[in-house]
């Protein structure tokens, strides 16, 4: 520890003054200390502000006099006698922002100094500063004209001196109609801030005058009815015998009209509002989005009571929403030719020696060893001698490596399931695994699973192919050049390949605006996206932030659905709503998995911190039951 501080004051010394004077003013900056007692500073300044703004309400009028004679020289005149709790400081300030500033406005300076304290202090942005500074900048000037003209005449200043005067422009160029201006501002403001579900409010006094209507006109006859038929009585549902084109129109006002009430109750207030995640539609030229359920795959909705030539118990099948859609075709992909594994009994060979020779200088003798060799790793698996530690092995893995003169190896110890330690090192000739071969394969074509992505092949030369609905999420990590981009690139295609549009939807994340722009061909079928966006790859963080809160909003409506029908998972779901036992009329629907992937995560966290992270982090918990899967890609 000596010896590296006497080196850093050695290379401080060589350097030129004014280039250790940056550098120590930059470690100054970027102290964790110097921000806790910035922070707390800050804390310090919003609190002096609350005690001498709240004094200044009950002893304003004696304290007037005295800061209008002597003005800032009360700052220096401590014999002057206020009864502000703050004394002369507190008369002092609170006159200047108060009575010949804003107002009680001047309370939002208070909660500015306040959030950019707790944040310095706790070193994580807990509420954002630069929301709040916007609500400062606009307030004070806002608020100070809405309390003028709604306290005019009163001695006390409200409004301040910057309220009176803008309401005193106001008044002199529209009148009483000042007066309606400042209301619908400060309403606005208001809605800006707190963002209240109206809806919610009209909704419930609506339900609650249904109900005594209800009570009004219920009969003796009418009293064993249950709560659950009254409701569905309640609700206007669309005759089964009207035509069929007036039925549908009716079931898209309806749809509608729920869609916006859903964002209305089940939104927090946040700031800005967000709504819920819009499917797309499967084609431009379909009629129905994939939220109307309600008719058979023909199309053709039965009146009730009316027997079908059909048998009643045919499955739905949300492929026949998008009967013309066809898969695409193998030939799309490149054909590399023959990817049989090139082997070299020479390398072979020589490797072989080098490890023997390597463990023989330490005293590590193995009484075998055999080598398997994949299309870009060959697995040599060794089995020591009786009395070798297997940590002894694993220490010796840098010295292996520089023996064979490898870019790197991996050493197993041991292999789970055998008995023997394997030593995985780099072929020289690299064998190209093409996309083509694993899709074409029998295992992935044969495959039972949700969402098949190949990932490649084994060192066995066996294809390997998971299931992302089982993970349930994913995390690629690697600096740049290892591969995420082409891992990607790969798990996409799969699915792609595997997947109808009815059945599957992507939400596909891109800061670096490049990476998964070639997507954008498949928008009007699996991309989906915020309704009123033209963008389907979301590349705006902020559009980011919205995206993500949007699923969070799904989810919470899929664990609804699936409340309502009894049942634990998204698999479950669509298999009782495919043996149409949920009733469409009452919100059900078939559920298309949703594959969110990040690209750049690192980056996203960077720029908007714990707004990204809260979400991330309950899908990650919660989104698996209901097919909502995660694929994150970042370098660190």
């Amino acid at each position: 520890m000596a010896n590296s501080t006497k080196r850093k004051k050695a290379e401080q010394e060589t350097l030129p003054q004014e280039t250790v004077e940056k550098v120590q003013l930059r470690q100054l900056v970027h102290d964790e200390r110097t921000h806790k007692i910035l922070g707390s500073v800050s804390l310090l300044i919003a609190l002096l502000f609350f005690v001498a703004f709240t004094s200044y309400l009950f002893t304003w009028d004696e304290d007037y006099s005295v800061v209008q004679k002597e003005g800032i020289n009360l700052l220096w005149n401590s014999t002057s006698a206020v009864s502000n709790l703050m004394g002369t400081f507190g008369a002092f300030l609170s006159h200047f922002f108060i009575y010949q500033g804003f107002g009680v406005a001047a309370y939002l300076l208070c909660t500015f100094f306040f959030i950019l304290g707790i944040n310095l202090v706790l070193g994580r942005q807990v509420l954002s500063l630069w929301r709040n500074l916007r609500y400062l900048i606009v307030g004070l000037p806002l608020l100070s004209v809405a309390f003028s003209a709604a306290l005019q005449g009163t001695s006390f200043p409200w409004g301040g001196a910057v309220g009176d005067m803008e309401f005193n422009w106001l008044h002199g160029v529209f009148g009483i109609g000042s007066y309606a201006i400042v209301f619908t501002a400060f309403f606005a403001y208001l809605i800006w801030q707190l963002n209240p579900a109206f809806g919610q409010l009209f909704k419930r006094s609506a339900e609650a005058t249904n109900d005594m209507q209800d009570a009004a006109e219920a009969s003796p006859a009418a009293s064993t009815e249950t709560t659950e038929t009254k409701s569905k009585k309640a609700k206007k549902t669309p005759d089964m015998t009207m035509p069929e084109q007036e039925l549908a129109a009716d079931e898209k006002i309806e749809e509608e009209v729920v869609e916006e009430e859903e964002v209305e109750i089940l939104v927090d207030p946040p700031v800005e509002q967000i709504k819920p995640v819009e499917l797309s539609p499967v084609a431009q030229t379909e009629t129905l989005s994939l939220e109307i359920k309600t008719a058979d795959p023909d199309g053709a909705k039965k009146p009730e009571g009316v027997a079908d030539n059909k048998p009643a118990s045919k499955p739905y099948d949300p492929i026949l929403d998008l009967r013309d859609y066809k898969f695409p075709s193998i030939d799309l992909l490149d054909n590399h030719g023959s990817e049989k594994i090139v082997q070299d009994p020479q390398e072979l060979e020589n490797n072989k020696n080098q490890i023997i020779n390597t463990l023989g200088n330490y005293d590590i003798t193995i009484q075998k060893i055999s080598a398997t060799v994949g299309p870009t790793v060959t697995l040599y698996e060794i089995i020591p001698a009786a009395g070798v530690r297997i940590s002894k092995i694993k220490n010796l893995e840098d010295d292996i490596a520089l023996s064979l003169a490898a870019l790197g190896i991996r050493i197993i110890a041991p292999i789970p399931g055998k008995g023997t330690i394997g030593i995985e090192v780099p072929n020289t000739r690299k064998t190209i695994v093409s996309m083509r071969t694993l899709l074409s394969s029998e295992r992935f074509t044969k495959n039972n699973f949700a969402l098949p992505i190949a990932i490649g092949k084994k060192i066995d030369n066996e294809n390997f192919i998971v299931d992302l609905a089982s993970m349930p999420h994913l995390l690629m990590a690697g600096a740049t050049g290892q591969g995420k981009s082409v891992g990607l690139n790969a798990i996409l295609v799969s699915l792609l390949y595997s997947k109808h549009p009815s059945q599957l939807k992507f939400v596909l994340v891109d800061p670096k605006k490049v990476e998964l722009s070639i997507y954008k061909a498949i928008e009007k079928h699996f991309l989906a996206k915020l309704p009123g966006e033209d963008e389907s790859i979301i590349t705006d963080t902020k559009k980011v932030v919205h995206t993500l809160n949007a699923l969070c909003i799904e989810m919470d409506n899929r664990y609804d659905l699936l409340k309502e029908a009894g049942v634990r998972n998204i698999r479950e779901y669509n298999e009782k709503f495919a043996k149409r036992t949920l009733n469409p009329e009452q919100g059900h629907q078939f559920l298309p998995f949703i594959v969110l992937v990040v690209d750049e995560f690192a980056d996203l966290i960077m720029t908007a911190g714990k707004e990204v992270e809260m979400p991330i982090a309950r899908l990650a918990q919660l989104a698996r039951a209901v097919g909502i899967h995660l694929i994150i890609a970042t370098q660190r």
